[in-house]
């Protein structure tokens, strides 16, 4: 956990990191501050199917600490540089950081939580939720004191994850070995397979839930102020509060699921907040609008840490790559799609946004329905 928002938090920086050298005169255009986060999505996405093949082939527990190592490295010097060359560099490193960290620190979720994989996977996530929320408020503080120099107190959290992995990393190779014999053995005796129709369809699903909510935070703000005619200070705090909701959600959604079952968990809390979000996106009153966000931003977020763990079990034998998937390339999906949803609110207005936002999460609440089922306990299978 505390990796994963070692890690989240300098790739969570990255954003508030953008608009302040805007703001700085660093960088001349809104399109160059898109560009650079582009940038930034495409290489991680790229890149974490690999990172989970790699983390897959024999044991290498030190990928997190590289992970981590590139992740606030690409963040760490961006505020000194000038060249625009030496800022993409820097700006790809924290996606790759990102990208090799997520599929190893799964793989490690997963060894050392068999018998409670969902609650294991929901620790997993929280922090890389936390991290993502807790990365723009940590730079901010540095900021007011230091302003751009700032950046380079981006490696404290991540410096002192290094130094615990490394302390504890002849361990973590022991027991992902020790986890190695056991699943050849399991798949000698079982002959379990993969499931790769069903994990295309579980990807589908993400791809669709990435959609609609990064595009759905990206706007989120815009729309209240605008729409619901609420203070830009206000928006700012129900972003906080959206972000909240979803790390104690995430955490109470994998252990829940433990006991009744990761598809019903995954499908029931989809179909759920499908109501939330189609009134939300007609609804007039900011009061209402506000207590809608609440239920559709928990139900949205109780079924993340089940759909890793569905992944897991379909490509039971290429774990890191699953993890790599569903955690990583399906949520920078989300990230190539909120600026073409932002193209259709330039042409039409901001509700249409919302209105594509409901219409991505119903459509992955829908598709939860064919998603082949796995046991309702991780741990019947070990």
């Amino acid at each position: 956990m505390l990796g994963h928002f070692a890690t989240d938090i300098s790739h969570g920086s990255l954003p508030i990191i953008l608009a302040y050298m805007y703001q700085a005169g660093k960088l001349d255009s809104y399109s160059a501050v898109a560009m650079l986060m582009m940038a930034n999505t495409i290489l991680n996405a790229v890149v974490q199917p690999f990172a989970g093949n790699l983390a897959d082939s024999k044991p290498r527990p030190y990928l997190m600490s590289l992970g981590i190592a590139l992740s606030f490295s690409g963040v760490m010097f961006i505020g000194l540089v000038e060249n625009q060359i030496l800022l993409y560099s820097l700006v790809c490193l924290n996606g790759l950081g990102s990208a090799i960290f997520h599929p190893a620190g799964g793989k490690m979720a997963n060894t050392f939580g068999k018998a409670k994989l969902g609650k294991s996977m929901s620790i997993f996530s929280v922090g890389g939720n936390a991290g993502m929320a807790a990365g723009p408020f940590y730079f901010t503080g540095l900021y007011i004191l230091f302003g751009l120099n700032a950046t380079l107190a981006m490696c404290v959290p991540g410096l002192i994850m290094i130094i615990i992995y490394t302390l504890k990393n002849r361990y973590y190779v022991v027991a992902c070995r020790q986890e190695q014999k056991k699943v050849a053995k399991a798949k000698a005796e079982s002959n379990e397979k993969e499931n790769i129709k069903g994990f295309i369809i579980l990807v589908c699903v993400l791809f669709l839930r990435s959609a609609g909510w990064f595009s759905f935070m990206a706007f989120l703000s815009l729309y209240y102020m605008h729409n619901l005619n609420i203070s830009d200070e206000l928006a700012t705090l129900l972003n906080g509060m959206v972000c909240l909701c979803g790390a104690i959600a995430t955490y109470f959604g994998g252990t829940i699921s433990d006991r009744i079952g990761f598809n019903k968990m995954v499908t029931v809390s989809s179909l759920l907040s499908v109501p939330f979000i189609v009134s939300f996106t007609f609804t007039t009153s900011p009061m209402l609008a506000t207590l809608l966000l609440v239920p559709f931003s928990v139900l949205f977020f109780t079924g993340m840490s089940p759909t890793v763990v569905i992944g897991q079990k379909f490509l039971c034998h290429h774990v890191g790559m699953a993890t790599g998937f569903t955690i990583g390339l399906s949520m920078s999906f989300g990230g190539l799609v909120a600026p073409l949803v932002g193209k259709l609110g330039d042409a039409f207005g901001i509700e249409y946004v919302m209105y594509a936002v409901a219409a991505f999460i119903s459509t992955a609440a829908i598709t939860t329905l064919i998603i082949p089922k796995i046991p309702a306990s991780a741990s019947e299978n070990h």
